[in-house]
């Protein structure tokens, strides 16, 4: 029974992935459905990127920012050029760096304060 669920959400998942893009390309979606599920989309891979931080590296952090950051504006300059037909980069900087720094700051003080990430060096305490 486990099997079969799991290929029934596993087929739904890839009719989802091939379906949903034929829809954009297609214009059989109005623009906010457009912008809800290629950011839902977006979300999917922001998920995966905190597998980046499971890396033996101390650039895990690191890599993992400027992974989300990529994805971020590889996703504003295709939907802003699906919607608009060109791209306005000094505008699309302007917006998406101080919103990406204040979403990671808000993030870092909330895991650092209520989280459970410890962020000391716990060889001191001893």
């Amino acid at each position: 029974m486990k099997n079969i669920l799991h290929n029934v959400f596993l087929s739904i998942g890839l009719g989802t992935v091939i379906f949903v893009p034929m829809l954009i390309i297609d214009k059989g979606l109005n623009d906010t459905m457009v912008s809800v599920l290629i950011w839902f989309g977006a979300s999917i891979l922001y998920g995966l990127s905190f597998t980046l931080l499971k890396l033996k590296t101390k650039l895990r952090l690191p890599i993992h920012i400027l992974s989300c950051f990529l994805l971020t504006l590889i996703v504003r300059c295709g939907y802003s050029y699906y919607s608009k037909g060109s791209i306005d980069f000094t505008r699309l900087f302007l917006i998406t760096i101080p919103i990406f720094i204040l979403v990671y700051m808000v993030m870092y003080f909330y895991m650092r304060y209520f989280g459970n990430i410890n962020f000391r060096n716990n060889n001191n305490e001893e």
